[in-house]
């Protein structure tokens, strides 16, 4: 067997105070798998390649564990809290260990060649079930520790989307696929017993045993939900329908009299099992609920209702008030593109890859509403009193707290803009520099022969600096009466194409950041270079610059997974944080003098204390 990748986490340095990790992944017309703690109020999902355990009573803490190599797409708790098991799209699943600070990995195993869609502990935490859509067999039970099979799980024409082992003797394992049927083997050794054909007349997205053994309930993109025995897997009795579409996942209260069922109708239902009735209907969306509020998932752990929305949401249902969840909580699902940070509101801002900007205050998310972008974000700038957007829908959008107030097209594709508290926003292109104020474009420079790739204004608004990509230099522009740009000088000296520059709070230093893996700090009124060929320990292109309040320092993000600190007074002293985002850092931000946040690909916000 081949010898397993990441073997341990890597423990993060003394200086990361915070990981807020992504929301889960989801994908429309499918169903999401969400896991919980056994002891403790804790859910457990997947999000790009990582896994997520997310506290219940407090959200912003999130633990993430970054062994996988492929987007992950399910994870579940041993029965006995200690280990976790996780599969991705390639077909392995990694067990783990969750109460060891190094998360030492126990077992890695290919299954099957094909993407893992569930899997179940066995009640002794000794055995794991994994089905999916494998070329040829579509399940496999393994013993946790050696990765030996136990038994055969034959009886499926198409890929399995659910299974569940039965947590009392004897072992049962109940599985659900996309050929309608609902299968049960019994074993250890496992073997086929008999299949409940005919049931279903459409996928079955989701099986789950009671807590006790005693029943089985399967649900399917038919709308039906069907009752089983848990120990023979006949069929005990039909709920009556009750949802209007597909229904995604299902899930049973911690003591088995009642269940939760998420559909794409955009409700979650609370069913009594003795009466086979809706007890409550929790509704989204308001009056006018949209394809995003459709719900993909459920969870029930100890007294905590959780269902998941298409968009990522993990909303907090609440008995008492069925319209209106206790709690929302909102993140990025994709890679993080662009960072904001707003020290004197004490709010940072995020842009993702799907075109979603989050606004953060105290480490806890609100996703902007309004007219969105509908395309990534490829920059962000924020004031005091408002935000401005830009992305690749060729639009720049501003926001005033919580809500897109105003778009202005820009017949080109933006990369960068840089905002100012006078209301002036600067935008740089791949068709040159455009000038905004008050939402509206009030000049556009020519297209020039090179290609603008990052954009900052200077904080007494008079200046601009335009990164550029074939030419390797910084173009400066002067704001004239605050409705024109002239260009009014170049600095030269980079070595690789621009990626992003940032003037100092007092505007007397620029720094720069390229492709070359350098970051160089220049004098503006001069022109010449104050730090170069000093900071070159990224190993591949620095991805953002970000000057401390005070001027005295530099922070610099790299697709290398570093976040450097570097002294602008003694250019030798630096600090790094290594392992900081998984697949590269794309943002970094002081919020103070002692505090930065970083952002990268793998949609986490990071929390640096600097004085640690």
């Amino acid at each position: 067997m081949d010898t397993p990748t990441n073997p341990t986490e890597k423990v993060p340095p003394p200086a990361l105070k915070a990981t807020v990790g992504p929301n889960p992944t989801t994908t429309r017309g499918a169903p999401s798998v969400l896991g919980v703690h056994p002891k403790e109020p804790k859910l457990i999902y997947c999000s790009g390649k990582l896994v997520i355990v997310r506290h219940l009573e407090d959200p912003t803490d999130t633990f993430v564990y970054k062994g996988h190599n492929e987007p992950t797409t399910v994870a579940k708790f041993s029965p006995n809290g200690y280990w976790v098991a996780s599969g991705d799209v390639s077909g392995k699943v990694r067990v783990w260990s969750y109460d060891n600070p190094e998360h030492t990995l126990k077992l890695e195993v290919p299954v099957f060649a094909g993407e893992i869609k569930d899997l179940s502990w066995d009640p002794e935490s000794k055995r794991i079930v994994a089905v999916g859509d494998g070329r040829g067999f579509m399940a496999r039970v393994f013993t946790y520790d050696t990765g030996n099979s136990i038994g055969e799980i034959v009886g499926h024409q198409k890929r399995i989307l659910s299974v569940d082992y039965r947590p009392t003797r004897p072992f049962r394992i109940m599985t659900a696929s996309e050929d309608f049927n609902v299968c049960v083997y019994e074993g250890p050794p496992f073997k086929f017993k008999q299949n409940n054909n005919n049931l279903h007349a459409n996928f079955v997205n989701c099986v789950r045993f009671s807590p006790n053994g005693e029943f089985a309930v399967s649900v399917g993109s038919d709308k039906l939900m069907c009752l089983y025995d848990g120990s023979s897997g006949e069929l005990v009795d039909k709920f009556p329908a009750a949802h209007q579409a597909s229904i995604y996942s299902v899930c049973w209260s911690p003591d088995g009299t009642q269940l939760l069922t998420s559909s794409a109708d955009k409700t979650v239902l609370l069913w009594d099992v003795v009466s086979r009735s809706v007890v409550t209907k929790f509704t989204f969306g308001g009056s006018k609920p949209q394809v995003k509020d459709m719900q993909v998932a459920v969870a029930w752990c100890q007294n905590h209702l959780i269902s998941l929305s298409l968009s990522g949401d993990l909303n907090f249902l609440d008995l008492d008030s069925p319209s209106q969840p206790k709690q929302v909580v909102q993140g990025h699902q994709v890679s993080i593109l662009s960072l904001a940070t707003e020290p004197s509101q004490q709010r940072i801002l995020t842009g993702s890859y799907d075109g979603v900007v989050c606004s953060w205050t105290s480490k806890t998310a609100t996703t902007l509403v309004g007219a969105h972008h509908t395309a990534k974000i490829t920059g962000i700038s924020a004031t005091s009193s408002q935000i401005a957007s830009s992305g690749w829908d060729d639009q720049l959008r501003f926001a005033n707290g919580m809500e897109y107030v105003a778009a202005e097209a820009l017949n080109a594709q933006p990369n960068g803009v840089a905002l100012t508290e006078s209301g002036l926003a600067v935008v740089s292109t791949g068709k040159g520099v455009k000038l905004l104020r008050d939402h509206k474009l009030v000049f556009e420079t020519p297209t020039f022969s090179w290609t603008p790739t990052c954009v900052a204004i200077s904080p007494s608004e008079d200046l601009v600096a335009v990164g550029s990509q074939e030419d390797m230099k910084i173009h400066l522009f002067d704001v004239v009466n605050g409705s024109s740009l002239v260009e009014s000088g170049e600095i030269v000296g980079h070595l690789g194409a621009l990626t992003s520059v940032s003037f100092s709070p007092d505007g007397s230093l620029l720094a720069a950041g390229d492709t070359y893996r350098e970051v160089r700090v220049w004098d503006v009124a001069s022109r010449s270079a104050k730090v170069q060929g000093m900071w070159v320990y990224h190993s591949t292109r620095v991805t953002s610059v970000a000057w401390a309040p005070s001027g005295d320092f530099v922070a610099s993000g790299s697709l290398d997974e570093r976040i450097y600190i570097w002294d602008v007074n003694s250019p030798m002293k630096k600090r790094v944080f290594d392992f900081s985002h998984k697949d590269g850092v794309t943002g970094v931000g002081f919020v103070s003098e002692t505090e930065l946040v970083s952002v990268g690909n793998d949609a986490c916000v990071n929390h640096w204390d600097l004085s640690a």
